[in-house]
């Protein structure tokens, strides 16, 4: 087994066995899809008030956090194509984002341990937007997984017709 292999196995065993009976557990009108938009959309916005913070309440120069400023809009880019394939997620079918993001649940995973070891180290100046950075890499790594988990098919009620035939005899 190659290392390549083997990181997909484990992100696959906690997508199946952490996040989907998480995903299963949410009630009906609430599919985990629009659960993982909502964080993902919510990490956009802990990701520009990070941001928003270093340069105006810090007075960091705007061309300093210039690479925070591209990563956001690289963030929002992401949110609106991921949000261009909504359609794609449908209750009762093998969601397709669970392949498409194979190569990012874990990458933002490590990120949010890099995020998380930084904002610990960080000087004590900059500590605040630095764990406002990574609850947003937080966020963005559980919405990850929520939007990759499938969606159940809405539960069926029983017409009067299968509650009079079910049982009888021929």
């Amino acid at each position: 087994m190659t290392v390549g292999e083997g990181i997909t196995r484990i992100d696959l065993w906690i997508l199946d066995r952490v996040f989907q009976p998480l995903a299963d557990r949410l009630p009906e009108r609430l599919p985990a899809f629009e659960v993982g938009m909502s964080l993902l959309f919510g990490s956009l916005m802990l990701s520009g008030a990070a941001t928003a913070a270093m340069i105006f309440l810090l007075g960091m120069d705007p061309f300093s956090a210039m690479f925070d400023i591209l990563i956001w809009v690289l963030w929002v880019s992401f949110y609106l194509g991921v949000n261009r394939v909504r359609s794609l997620v449908r209750p009762g079918f093998v969601n397709p984002l669970r392949t498409m993001f194979l190569g990012l649940r874990p990458i933002s995973v490590v990120f949010l341990v890099y995020s998380a070891w930084q904002g610990s180290t960080v000087d004590t100046h900059y500590a605040l937007a630095a764990w406002f950075n990574t609850l947003a890499n937080a966020t963005f790594t559980i919405g990850v997984y929520l939007a990759s988990c499938n969606v159940k098919p809405p539960e069926q009620q029983a017409s009067v017709w299968q509650k009079d035939f079910v049982g009888a005899p021929d």
